[in-house]
């Protein structure tokens, strides 16, 4: 199901990556996924159980240990290795992992000639690759930080450039890229997730997609219609095991 708009002008469509579009977090896999191409790295990652147990026990925020994963995992790999994994990972995410409602969806608005937005917290590394097979026309998304070393010319330092994109921040990025743009087409928002609730409520027509107990409780506190894009009556397909790790980082 689509939302519907109240009238024929086109829109810019807003859509969340994780848990949204996908079945699932993106970013644990795709570390993992890594980890799994270049074992020699396992030794650099000892104290990850200790950043996840701060993580979840809430001591540490998102931002903090997505760049502290990010880094022990990936940190110092060039940007020609990481670009060629990112885009391997990027394809079989699109191939496996995408929601049936949310193809729908995308493909409803692109009839209408709407504008589609990609807005995540996940990083550009792969979000950019995901983006373009699902043929988004912009992209907003946590960026990695560059720098040069030596003979392997640009590596991924680990920490980000600027903001993580997350919660409160998408809709200051939101906002940074309409004023760019200039853009004023009306915003419809889809979100799976309690982070984006700004989101959903700066957008004129939010919705809330395949939601947990509590955020649909807060969907209906905010006045929010919730749609199911699970497909839950086709076969799931199979995909590989990393693939199925429980979602990390909202």
């Amino acid at each position: 199901m689509t939302a519907q708009t109240s009238d024929n002008n086109t829109v810019m469509a807003v859509y969340d990556l994780d848990g949204t579009i996908t079945r699932s977090d993106t970013f644990v896999p795709f570390l993992l996924g890594f980890l799994a191409k270049n074992p020699a790295r396992i030794f650099r990652c000892v104290l990850l159980p200790v950043h996840a147990l701060a993580f979840w026990t809430g001591l540490r925020g998102n931002s903090w240990a997505k760049q502290k994963f990010l880094t022990l995992i990936c940190g110092g790999a060039s940007r020609r290795a990481l670009a060629d994994y990112s885009a391997d990972f990027a394809a079989r995410v699109c191939r496996n992992r995408i929601l049936p409602g949310a193809v729908a969806s995308m493909e409803a608005h692109r009839a209408r000639g709407d504008r589609l937005v990609l807005i995540t917290a996940s990083p550009d590394l792969y979000v950019d690759g995901i983006a373009r097979h699902l043929g988004f026309d912009d992209v907003i998304a946590s960026k990695v930080a560059w720098r040069t070393s030596g003979h392997l010319g640009a590596i991924l330092d680990g920490r980000l450039d600027g903001e993580n994109c997350y919660g409160a921040k998408k809709v200051e990025r939101l906002r940074s890229f309409l004023a760019n743009d200039r853009c004023n087409l009306p915003i419809v928002a889809y979100s799976d997730h309690a982070s984006d609730l700004p989101l959903l409520t700066f957008a004129g027509s939010g919705y809330v997609i395949n939601p947990k107990p509590a955020m649909r409780e807060l969907a209906w506190t905010h006045g929010l219609p919730v749609l199911d894009w699970s497909g839950a009556r086709q076969p799931a397909r199979r995909t590989s095991r990393y693939l199925r790790i429980p979602r990390m980082f909202p």
